[in-house]
């Protein structure tokens, strides 16, 4: 298995923090960076050309910033080197990546774990970010009990396969209108996502507060609320009733979020998402 690191030209140090990185916990994989797309070195015509801004406000209700445009087409450029390549799987991480001590024998299991998901569009996010608001019902092989996720989302670092690439680039083509994590929308157009139940990968720049694609969110952000459409106020209620019913549900049947206590297995972040006792540790 090979991996590309998401990584601008001019960020040489966050290269080289990445490379200790993959040295240290994943010794026996290969890496290399794909050609980037650097935001602020492309014009507002050239991302009209690549960006299609009707189908994000459709999606988001909001404009995405000129980053998170370029980070997903970067996304999409690894990808596309990926099928290059000969691998069924491949890994991609951005370069504030930080490994978990148990990533390497992780990813061992996990590539032959991929080798029974051949055609099957597949795609294993290792961040922090896939403990974030979803549901975590447990099923054993045989026991399967079906739940919706709320929302999953977060690019650190993910493992996907050929299909599931395929998968990827195709419910986002050029004018590209989501972002490189947005996965519960991936898994509704056929994208089986899972997640680990132990956080394999965290961000640096989480704990320091240095990412600029939070930044360039939030000014977007507010320039996309002078846009909005205000709802009916019936509409708005019936929407706070049902989020409201959603939580106490959540509350009151004793699912809590992801507690990271064990490894034994794989979430499935889709509409079918199953909890796994695969074996992979």
């Amino acid at each position: 298995m090979h991996c590309y690191v998401i990584n601008l030209p001019t960020a040489t140090k966050r290269l080289e923090r990445t490379k200790c990185e993959l040295e240290a916990y994943c010794p026996k994989l290969s890496w290399s960076v794909p050609p980037m797309c650097v935001a602020s070195e492309m014009s507002d015509e050239q991302f009209a050309v690549v960006y299609d801004s009707t189908g994000a406000w459709k999606l988001h209700n909001r404009d995405l910033s000129h980053g998170e445009i370029a980070c997903a087409l970067s996304h999409q450029s690894a990808l596309k080197e990926f099928l290059k390549s000969g691998d069924e799987c491949c890994l991609i991480v951005e370069d504030d990546v930080l490994f978990s001590p148990a990533i390497g024998e992780f990813l061992e299991g996990l590539v032959e774990w991929m080798k029974g998901r051949v055609g099957k569009p597949t795609c294993v996010v290792l961040s922090e970010a896939t403990v974030v608001r979803y549901w975590t019902a447990r099923c054993w092989i045989g026991e399967i009990k079906r739940t919706r996720p709320i929302e999953i989302y977060g690019a650190i670092a993910y493992v996907v396969n050929r299909a599931g690439t395929e998968a990827i680039l195709d419910n986002n083509p050029l004018p590209i209108h989501t972002m490189s994590d947005q996965w519960s929308y991936y898994a509704r157009h056929g994208l089986d996502v899972f997640g680990t139940e132990k956080i394999l990968a965290g961000s640096f720049d989480f704990d320091r507060g240095e990412s600029s694609l939070s930044a360039g969110r939030a000014e977007v952000y507010r320039q996309s609320c002078a846009r909005r459409v205000e709802l009916p106020l019936f509409r708005r209620k019936v929407m706070a009733a049902k989020a409201y019913a959603k939580k106490m549900w959540w509350m009151l049947s004793g699912v809590s979020v992801c507690d990271n206590r064990t490894n034994d297995g794989l979430y499935r972040l889709n509409d079918r998402m199953e909890f796994c006792n695969n074996g992979i540790h």
